[in-house]
């Protein structure tokens, strides 16, 4: 929703500026048609993107570049001829009035407003969520300190899944299997790091990942999706991918890294805890472990249950660090507890 809400609020500001700018002899009436009109393209243009055309399972998650270049442009293209054609109707120049003309300057602020919104989707898609305006805004320009929460996770048995595979298929494998995991995790407000390998690490601001328990809800729901579409998996591979993964919490430094390639870059010892997290996974033979440290800060969801490991020496860490491991309870369990 606050995405929604701000694209309406840009929408609306460009909008009436536009149309104070080319309305002759009515610029308030034109102040007010063009905002109406930025309203409904503010408000489409994000709702599409959201849940059409970003959704998770969403036929455009997997073409190439250009086709999901060209699909967008075309449907934002009509999005904004129908807004001026509907605040035409609804703020007519004399009214009573209703007629409905688009002019050539009209179709032309068209074709370069939907080249400029495709270009910064596509853009931000590339680089991550809100990595962009992380750029433009110079936000971390200078290093600084936050508080997140991170979530990793991994493909057990991947090793052996390459193998039968062969590298196109693994590749095609893993393709399906992060976009996947990814759909659910930003769902629930989590920004989708970095992929390395087999393996996806995902980050929330700490107070936006606590809140409902937004990490574990995502952690599950992930996994949740991949037993949902087991089936097609089957038919494809000839397996069902199986994941493991640690959730923490703590400082790092975030910070624009390099010059030729530039990334956001998060550095400190709680990514490196994260990390072990997933191999105290395969060592113990557990799915999803969580430190004791995030545990504390929050409330599980409903069906979830921890399971204490005790301080856990992990490798390359000289203090043992509590932790969990999580499990959905089975249905009985939860008819007991309540």
């Amino acid at each position: 929703m606050p995405r929604i809400l701000s694209f309406v609020v840009i929408g609306a500001a460009v909008g009436a500026g536009y149309s104070y700018a080319t309305t002759v002899g009515f610029p308030l009436r034109g102040l007010l048609r063009g905002a109406v009109s930025g309203v409904i393209i503010g408000a489409a243009v994000s709702w599409l993107g959201l849940f059409v055309l970003q959704a998770p399972g969403s036929p455009l998650a997997r073409t190439p570049f250009m086709v999901t270049v060209a699909v967008r442009s075309v449907l934002y293209l009509l999005v904004f001829l129908l807004a001026i054609a509907v605040g035409q109707l609804l703020v007519p120049n004399r009214p009573p009035a209703r007629v409905v003309s688009i002019s050539g300057d009209d179709i032309l602020f068209c074709f370069g407003a939907t080249f400029v919104i495709t270009f910064l989707f596509e853009v931000n898609g590339l680089l991550s969520q809100n990595v962009l305006l992380s750029f433009m805004t110079g936000r971390y320009h200078r290093p600084r300190v936050e508080q997140r929460i991170f979530l990793i996770m991994d493909m057990k048995n991947s090793t052996a899944a390459a193998e039968r595979l062969g590298e196109v298929k693994f590749h095609m494998l893993l393709n399906r299997l992060m976009t996947d995991l990814s759909g659910p995790i930003v769902l629930r407000g989590g920004q989708i790091h970095k992929y390395v390998g087999d393996e996806l690490i995902a980050t929330w601001p700490l107070v936006r990942g606590l809140k409902d328990a937004a990490c574990v809800r995502a952690c599950f729901a992930a996994r949740d999706r991949l037993v949902a579409h087991g089936a097609d998996y089957e038919r494809a591979f000839g397996m069902t991918p199986q994941v493991r993964a640690g959730l923490h919490c703590g400082p790092v430094v975030v910070g624009e890294m390099g010059s030729i390639k530039k990334e956001i870059a998060l550095l400190g010892d709680t990514l490196n805890t994260a990390a072990r997290l997933v191999d105290a996974c395969r060592d113990r033979g557990e799915s999803i472990i969580a430190s004791a440290d995030l545990l504390d800060r929050l409330k599980l969801p409903p069906g979830i249950a921890a399971r204490s490991l005790g301080p856990v020496h992990l490798r390359g860490k000289e203090l043992a660090i509590g932790l969990c491991a999580l499990a959905e309870q089975p249905p009985a369990t939860r008819l007991a507890a309540s």
